[in-house]
């Protein structure tokens, strides 16, 4: 059973419906030999993409998805610039920077000459008051914990043990230059520094407070940003649009003048209008083509390794999923080979432990399986026989098929090896995001990607107790311990941490991995500056149309 909520339904038939008149339309006047938006896109370096979904916020502070990040990615730039090839650490808004032998300080010198959209010079002010808004208790960043958590006195002051911020190492002690002190040595600082961006105070603090998440300072006409791109138009539900920012430090180098980014949910309906000239890049692909796309010569197929887990959150304090034995049985009921390899396909591989492999050369040797015989045994351990008496499980989704296929598939198994009947609950992102906020889940789909840090704290170090991204309100003494001995310079020491903590995630089951993700998407081949390396398509200064 599927459940979809009332409202989301009703917006993307809508959507669907509209769309479709508009394909019907274009075939109608073909004849005519009517000029696609893509065609149109070429000729005036327009860039039409699908984005899957509405987007959460534009605000760099609050966003948490690939949605998101690939549009704020075009609006600010920070300090620093991951490489299109290598991910390696690039000058940004940072001409230069040093750190010192102990590893603890870091020191940035900004360009000169580096302005905001609106013409007023971008200074270490700026990224001074980035970290302390970001910071901001009230705020609530779940963002910090990739970046700024690793600067002294930063998480102290975000949990509101310290009301002082000068307690946080973060100085500028001159326009043009910006201090990082750390807690400690954190060897991969410099790539955790790539989504954060700097915001101007004036901006902001016209249209409401620092720290209130509902400031509309990122509404058009509002939005004041340093990257290549600004935001010249936001339609809910039907387009985000870009254009060039004239005073960005290297517009000489941006090689689109314009990008329109259109949420459709829809798998199918995306695919088809990428094939009718509607879009020129997919935020996806059907599974249902695949196949067909994989066998084509010259295909406009991409599939690129994408650093990332797909995964479902636990309630680990809602019955039954408050039992251990309950999560590790649905753990083990998982066929994780077929759900990849034969459901997903696409170069998926299953997950067989949270972190994903290559992550700063670490490679977890905990292990989870699939073992049905196990599960069942745990699931009677925990007073649930063959699945009898088992309160309902719900595992809590957002509308768009991949989602839908694998919810389905996974329901299918719990069902075929446990006994368990579990329904699936469709929701808005919007409203899915909500729920996860009120705990009202038993399972409830996410996706993590290392686009910035390749470490393994990227993917364990986000399960401390209290951390933001710990949708589960997981807690253990011990992972935290395990956690914390890795904010060392010692290699050999990090890695026998990372390894307990691996190892103390699996048994305990806050989250059950299901398989390491790529991206799939299609691009016309009109569309240049596409490598084939992780996050390529989101360097939208590098993008151009030929």
């Amino acid at each position: 059973m599927i459940m979809t909520n009332s409202k989301q339904g009703e917006r993307l038939k809508r959507f669907v419906f509209s769309f479709a008149a508009g394909v019907l339309l274009l075939g109608a006047t073909a004849c005519a030999k009517r000029e696609t938006p893509t065609v149109a896109g070429i000729r005036d370096k327009v860039l039409y993409r699908g984005n899957a979904t509405e987007p959460e916020s534009l605000d760099p502070y609050l966003v948490r998805g690939q949605v998101e990040w690939t549009i704020v990615g075009g609006l600010f730039e920070g300090l620093l610039t991951p490489d299109a090839a290598t991910m390696e650490p690039r000058p940004g808004v940072a001409e230069r920077w040093e750190v010192s032998p102990d590893g603890l300080t870091y020191t940035f010198h900004l360009r000169a000459g580096v302005l905001w959209s609106d013409g007023t010079p971008v200074t270490a002010k700026d990224f001074y008051y980035g970290a302390k808004r970001m910071l901001a208790p009230r705020l609530g960043s779940a963002h910090a914990e990739n970046n700024l958590f690793f600067v002294k006195g930063a998480r102290a002051y975000q949990n509101g043990k310290s009301d002082d911020f000068a307690s946080v190492g973060v100085v500028a002690p001159d326009e043009r230059t910006v201090v990082f002190t750390l807690e400690r040595p954190t060897p991969f600082f410099l790539s955790a520094l790539y989504l954060f961006f700097p915001t101007q105070q004036a901006t902001v603090e016209k249209f409401g407070a620092m720290d209130d998440r509902r400031n509309p300072w990122t509404k058009p006409g509002n939005l004041v940003g340093n990257g290549p791109f600004t935001l010249k138009d936001w339609a809910f539900g039907q387009r985000i649009v870009l254009v060039k920012n004239e005073r960005y430090w290297d517009a000489a180098n941006v090689g689109l003048n314009a990008i329109h980014f259109l949420p459709i949910e829809n798998a199918q309906v995306e695919e088809t209008a990428f094939r009718t000239g509607q879009l020129h890049i997919t935020s996806t692909v059907p599974f249902s083509r695949i196949d067909t796309y994989l066998a084509q010569a010259d295909s406009p197929l991409r599939q690129v390794d994408d650093r990332g887990v797909y995964f479902y959150t636990v309630n680990v304090n809602k019955a039954p999923t408050n039992d251990k034995r309950v999560r590790q049985a649905l753990s083990l009921a998982v066929d994780r080979e077929q759900l990849a390899k034969a459901v997903l396909r696409g170069g998926r591989q299953p997950a067989t432990s949270f972190t994903p492999p290559g992550m700063g050369g670490y490679s977890a040797k905990a292990r989870t399986a699939f073992d049905p015989e196990r599960a069942r045994a745990l699931l009677a351990e925990a007073g649930y026989p063959g699945g009898k008496g088992m309160p309902a499980i719900e595992v809590l989704m957002d509308s768009r098929e991949y989602h839908r296929v694998i919810a389905e598939a996974v329901q299918q198994m719990w069902k075929q090896h446990l006994g368990v009947q579990v329904t699936l609950r469709n929701e808005e992102t919007q409203v899915l995001i909500a729920s996860k906020n009120n705990m009202d889940f038993n399972l409830a789909r996410g996706s993590w990607n290392a686009t910035t840090y390749q470490d393994p704290f990227y993917f364990l170090g986000a399960w401390q107790t209290g951390a933001l991204y710990n949708e589960a309100k997981w807690a253990n003494e011990e992972f935290d311990r395990c956690i914390t001995a890795t904010w060392t310079a010692d290699a050999a020491a990090r890695e026998t941490a990372f390894q307990r903590a691996e190892e103390i995630f699996l048994e305990e089951v806050p989250a059950i991995p299901l398989f390491y993700s790529t991206q799939l998407y299609l691009a016309s081949p009109n569309v240049k500056g596409l490598l084939e390396k992780p996050f390529a398509d989101r360097r939208l200064k590098l993008l151009r149309l030929e």
